[in-house]
């Protein structure tokens, strides 16, 4: 009898797990493939047949004959959404360096690596292959590691080492394996055994070395935010916008078969013609734009293809350009994704009366219904592109908070109206928005208080109120009508027309209050920079929840309540966690089992219980 009720305890602990489990069929993920990062020439037998993109929503491989594209994601095992880097083996094996560590898919078959197995940060922003087939990444704020394929294992190396700065931004490797690291601090030599930096002091443009290319000659070529600067060994030369560089800020840098230099900045790529036939009083310089067929004019990537054609990745797409030589003129084609999310960093989002979902951007708001997209930006109406907060009140009316005021968008959706420092708003940068159980209109500004529209008026409280602090990030309606105000010095509840602030001192996690929410029976959930605190204002009770306990991270960016009461949060770089109301313990997602990104910094969820998660990398789906 005790062997029959120890089995059925194991079975019933093996199917309580299998429920945890998430099946990634259960999350669906969209994003925008377009905003490009970087791109690489896949150097196999196809002869380049294959165009890879990296974007801040997966990993785009583009068929460059017949334009047709498939999109990777962390549902086929990349590590994250928002993809820095590509650099591709002389056997198709491709590496992504992501936020969340490095990919390699290799013969159909992922595998990531994390600073636990030795990386020295998670946060990748370039790779390059030795020409012994080394692999080195470099990351941000930690060095740069180079792994050692036969063991899988990593070593780096910092200042301490001789690296200018732990920012490495580019790597460029030159013919005689010789290391160039790009960094924030200036460029740094590595020769395998000594090391050797060099600055402005040196004749470097900038400190600030952004992009870094090799040329046949051996010259290195370094695009900074002050130009372009050259080095063939013994002497530097900057170039800037005065000698014909469209920016002075260089994204990228390419040289094609003809030997003529292309710098990616945000204002257009330029070409540099340099060679002995070609006076050096000359027309070297000359710019495109999207005047002459370029798709956005911020270029992040350019790779030259093996049959001579310039590949350029923006933040709306690539561009190809092939010049047409018998007629001494160019085609310009482009290439874009199908996807109509407007912008991958999504901060906010909220779901109408009618089920559709409204996300707030960097790019303006994307709406997403039945299947369909939408888009509204400034052209529309709306007060600025970068929207912070959406709420959707009672009456189906949405409030957006922008860093130029906040607009309004009726039922109807047709109507706009927007409330600035004009209309009386004491500033324009409104964090965040909510309406309460009254109809009050609450605004949370970035640094003069939260404004209060009551009817048709506007009332201003502030520090000097009884407000904890004039930056509010969160504002939640509870359900007696009263108002929290998350803010960086504490939580403030507003009830009957004074302010009581809560702050470590009473049980709070952290002052930092990044996010609110309020449960069926009146609970308060407060994420901070310290773990979520849960707040039981009738019994007085503070608890607080941290990675101790199962969450992700413990900073708390969002909160989002079921209606039987389970706490969803987004976290800062750990994901989201799940908390059903039993025991200490939460259940965290990460980009492993399906999640976009794992900054999430806004959750909804609809009606029948999907949820809906806003991150740097995109929006995802969980069934």
């Amino acid at each position: 009898m005790l062997k029959k009720q120890l089995v059925l305890w194991l079975v019933l602990l093996l199917a309580l797990g299998a429920c945890e489990k998430l099946s990634k069929k259960e999350w669906t993920i969209y994003s925008n493939g377009n905003q490009v990062t970087a791109l690489a020439v896949e150097a196999s037998d196809s002869q380049g047949e294959y165009l890879w993109a990296a974007t801040s929503g997966g990993v785009v491989r583009w068929n460059k004959g017949t334009g047709e594209y498939v999109k990777y994601t962390p549902l086929d095992g990349l590590a994250s959404n928002r993809v820095a880097c590509i650099a591709i083996e002389s056997d198709g094996t491709k590496w992504f360096g992501t936020v969340s560590g490095v990919s390699r898919l290799q013969d159909e078959e992922w595998r990531t690596f994390t600073v636990e197995d030795g990386l020295a940060s998670n946060m990748v922003q370039t790779i390059a292959i030795g020409i012994d087939g080394s692999k080195w990444f470099g990351t941000y704020g930690s060095g740069v590691s180079l792994l050692d394929s036969k063991t899988n294992s990593f070593t780096t190396y910092t200042t301490a080492d001789g690296l200018a700065s732990n920012d490495v931004r580019c790597i460029a490797i030159d013919k005689k394996g010789v290391k160039w690291f790009g960094t924030s601090r200036g460029v740094s030599r590595f020769d395998g055994s000594s090391w050797k930096s060099y600055t402005t002091t040196d004749g470097l443009a900038s400190n600030q070395v952004l992009c870094m290319a090799i040329d046949t000659d051996g010259v290195v070529w370094c695009g900074t935010t002050g130009g372009v600067s050259r080095f063939d060994g013994t002497n530097w030369v900057t170039y800037t916008t005065s000698d014909g560089l469209a920016s002075d800020t260089v994204w990228s840098i390419a040289a094609d078969k003809d030997g003529r230099k292309w710098f990616g900045t945000y204002r257009g790529v330029s070409r540099f013609e340099s060679h002995p036939g070609l006076s050096a009083q000359g027309p070297n310089w000359t710019t495109y734009t999207t005047a002459d067929g370029l798709v956005h004019n911020d270029v992040r990537s350019i790779v030259v293809d093996s049959e001579g054609n310039i590949w350029f990745g923006t933040s709306a797409g690539i561009s190809r350009f092939s010049e047409l030589t018998s007629a001494h003129s160019s085609n310009w084609t482009t290439f874009i994704t199908a996807d109509s999310l407007v912008s991958n960093r999504v901060l906010s989002v909220a779901i109408d009366a009618e089920g559709k979902k409204w996300f707030g951007t960097y790019g303006g708001v994307s709406t997403f219904d039945k299947g369909r997209w939408r888009t509204y930006t400034q052209a529309d109406g709306l007060a600025s592109n970068f929207v912070q907060s959406i709420f959707i009140d009672s009456k189906d009316v949405k409030w957006i908070a922008t860093d130029n005021g906040v607009s309004v968008l009726d039922k109807s959706e047709r109507q706009w109206r927007t409330f600035t420092d004009v209309d009386g708003l004491p500033q324009n940068k409104i964090l965040s928005v909510a309406v309460d159980l009254r109809g009050i209109r609450w605004f949370g500004t970035s640094d003069m208080g939260v404004t209060a529209l009551i009817g048709r008026k506007l009332k201003i409280f502030t520090a000097g109120h009884g407000l904890a602090s004039n930056r509010v990030w969160a504002i939640a309606a509870d359900i007696d009508s009263s108002v929290w105000f998350g803010t960086t010095a504490g939580v403030s509840h507003f009830e009957d027309g004074n302010f009581t602030t809560y702050t470590t001192a009473d049980g709070l996690a952290a002052n930092r209050v990044w996010a609110i929410a309020v449960d069926s029976k009146g609970n308060k959930w407060f994420g901070t920079d310290a773990g979520v605190t849960r707040f039981n204002s009738q019994q007085g009770s503070w608890t607080t929840y941290t990675t101790a306990n199962g969450l992700g991270a413990n900073g708390i960016l969002s909160i989002a309540i079921e209606s039987n009461d389970v706490v969803w949060v987004g976290t800062y770089g750990g994901g989201v966690s799940r908390f059903n109301g039993h025991g200490d313990r939460w259940k965290t997602y990460t980009t492993a089992d399906g999640l976009a990104d794992n900054w999430v910094p806004a959750i909804a969820i609809d009606s029948d219980g999907t949820k809906w998660f806003a991150t740097y990398g995109g929006v995802s789906k969980l069934k």
